[in-house]
């Protein structure tokens, strides 16, 4: 692993540095300036939690054509333009003069924090690198865990020593002066793709056939997958976005709780190492029927177990399936569906899932409202996780046969 991180350590800074800067984008990060800004606007928390739903919402919608951008340009072009979108949108959070002007900032934030440096970063990665893409894509991915270390003290600091105004300040100047210098430089040259020879332990390279959108969206098998894919960013959400109301029906210590996330960022990083190496020597899609199986335990803990030491096993099994997933979609899409439209395939599953992070919020909160007990639905979200677990087993012999292009796309011409 070492050899391999200093013989690629320009283009896996770049993805790690993409992935870690996310983090301007993030829910962890910006609903830290929540209390501020629902002061400033008079917002109550279902106005300031509607107002980032739409935001994140439209810019699923956004990312669907602006993915695309990773295919039409050089990987250093995209990232320029990604960067310096994320900065504006600093700016604007800290200039917001209106509830609308907000509503523009947070689009921002999550168009290009959350949604295009994280789908840039998997996107190049995963047409840079074939014979180690797993590995490549687990130290990638390593960037988001070492984000939600960093960023959220920091922040917290700023926030109490100088206030919202000048964290967002400062985290425009962050991405101005030291980002995009760094991209600038990492990223002057595209690095060719490193393909398979056949070696025991390496896979098969990517398809000889490359699947535009529209055949992708004809493949039935796609929707299947979804239904497992998007369990992670829906559910795990769901779960952190009602967190103080989980550990307040649970009677657990607020300080325990927060104790937890250092076990959950150790079990990602471990997770998303290991997957590496396995998605490496058996593939991607090998792992989809396996990887879920964690966080449908954990999201069962909460209406079986009662004791305080039941938070770290809960965080243990999220962060297990949350390093896997970021390893496998990573992969599994060029695996899959080959590299040349990578982006535009990426951009329609990451669209996607930046949806489900928008809804789960909404459904689980009315849900609550409506008198149905958190940890009830936290059990039948478990419950499904290992009914979709069953169906990525199913649906092995069809991706197996897309992989091998036993399966034409209906674009391809005719032979």
């Amino acid at each position: 692993m070492l050899s391999f991180i200093r013989a690629e350590l320009r283009w896996l800074a770049a993805g790690f540095l993409l992935t870690f800067f996310s983090g301007f984008g993030q829910t962890y990060f910006i609903s830290l300036s929540n209390d501020e800004l629902m002061a400033r606007f008079e917002l109550s928390h279902g106005g300031i939690g509607l107002t980032y739903a739409l935001a994140t919402l439209t810019s699923a919608g956004i990312l669907l054509e602006f993915g695309k951008i990773v295919d039409r340009v050089s990987t250093r072009t995209s990232v320029m333009i990604v960067v310096a979108g994320l900065g504006l949108a600093c700016l604007l959070v800290s200039a917001a003069w209106a509830v609308w002007a907000l509503f523009l900032a947070f689009l921002g934030l999550r168009l290009f924090g959350q949604g295009m440096m994280s789908h840039v970063a998997m996107t190049a990665t995963g047409r840079w690198f074939e014979a180690s893409r797993g590995r490549a894509v687990s130290l990638v991915a390593l960037g988001h865990p070492a984000s939600e270390a960093v960023m959220p003290p920091v922040a917290v600091a700023v926030l109490l020593a100088f206030g919202l105004k000048e964290l967002w300040w400062i985290g425009a100047g962050v991405l101005a002066v030291i980002a995009l210098p760094l991209f600038f430089f990492l990223l002057y040259r595209e690095r060719v793709p490193q393909h398979a020879g056949g070696q025991a332990g390496e896979p098969a390279p990517a398809p000889k056939l490359s699947w535009r959108r529209g055949d992708v969206l004809r493949e039935p098998v796609f929707f299947l997958m979804l239904l497992g894919v998007l369990c992670p960013p829906f559910m795990v959400t769901g779960l952190f976005f009602h967190q103080q109301h989980l550990i307040a029906i649970k009677d657990w210590p607020a300080g325990l709780w927060a104790a937890g996330f250092t076990t959950f960022a150790g079990a990602q990083v471990a997770s998303s190492l290991l997957s590496g190496a396995l998605t490496d020597r058996f593939s991607a899609r090998a792992l989809l029927p396996f990887y879920l199986i964690p966080l449908g335990l954990a999201l069962t803990l909460p209406a079986l177990l009662e004791p305080r030491w039941s938070i770290f096993m809960l965080m243990v099994m999220i962060g297990l399936t949350g390093g896997a997933a970021a390893t496998i979609m990573g992969a599994i899409w060029p695996e899959v569906f080959g590299l040349k439209y990578l982006g535009e395939i990426r951009a329609l599953t990451f669209a996607a899932m930046v949806a489900s992070t928008a809804a789960s919020p909404v459904i689980t909160g009315a849900l609550i409202d409506a008198g149905i007990v958190f940890t009830s639905q936290l059990a039948v979200m478990g419950g499904y996780c290992l009914l979709a677990s069953l169906l990525m087993g199913l649906i092995q012999p069809r991706l197996a046969a897309l992989a091998s292009d036993d399966v034409r796309p209906h674009s391809a011409p005719a032979t």
